[in-house]
């Protein structure tokens, strides 16, 4: 799944570099223990539903993209896309602070939609159409994650099944010899103390971002 890039910038459109693997494996854990008891409700319906993440980092943007699938079997999935603005080399706010953000919004609509107490939300988000999604940001909107820091993330909702698209990339890798060239190693060179940190703050934000967000009136969003 490509994702899609928010910032439309000429000078800026070049191969962007894709979000180390056990970083995005981090990302599924973290909403996997924050949204435990929503993603066991729609195991009841699509028992082998779990989330898979993928991102890039651009010359001027950060796109983190989290998608919750239901199998090989099941060609439907949701997905939220958080977008950012980048400046590399920038201090403040820190790279790892913009993707932390990221996560967080993106979780925040999960959380919406996976809340118990709402199984009709349940139901939208089980779903293969698009529009049973109620409330759902179809567009780039807004969303505030850190008040102190003024961190606002733009997300974006669709049904893309990144399941799908990695078949098609394993389909060019098969046959077009020169798809997949001087790929780098994407291994992350993060602590385990540190990433069990950020794992910790991100179960807490998402689960905390609850009394603030899904009114069940104006969707996760608030404008």
């Amino acid at each position: 799944m490509k994702t899609e890039k928010r910032i439309q910038n000429e000078r800026t459109r070049g191969k962007p570099s894709e979000l180390p693997v056990d970083f995005l494996r981090l990302v599924n854990e973290t909403l996997t223990q924050a949204l435990d008891t929503g993603l066991e409700e729609i195991k009841k319906i699509h028992p082998e539903s779990a989330f898979r993440s993928q991102g890039y980092i651009y010359g001027d943007e950060i796109v983190l993209s989290i998608s919750l699938i239901h199998g090989a079997e099941v060609l439907s999935a949701t997905t939220v896309h958080a977008s950012v603005p980048y400046i590399p080399g920038q201090e403040k706010p820190t790279i790892n602070e913009l993707l932390a953000w990221c996560v967080d919004s993106a979780g925040i609509v999960f959380q919406y939609y996976l809340d118990p107490e709402f199984p009709e939300r349940l139901s939208q988000i089980a779903e293969s159409s698009l529009g049973a999604l109620e409330d759902a940001p179809f567009e780039w909107s807004p969303v505030e994650v850190n008040p102190k820091q003024k961190a606002v993330v733009h997300v974006k909702m669709d049904k893309s099944n990144p399941v799908l698209d990695r078949l098609a990339e394993d389909w060019l890798q098969k046959n077009d010899p020169d798809y997949g060239k001087n790929e780098e190693d994407k291994n992350s060179a993060t602590g385990v103390s540190a990433a069990e940190e950020f794992l910790e703050e991100r179960i807490e934000a998402i689960r905390s971002a609850k009394a603030g967000f899904g009114s069940g009136q104006n969707g996760p969003i608030k404008h």
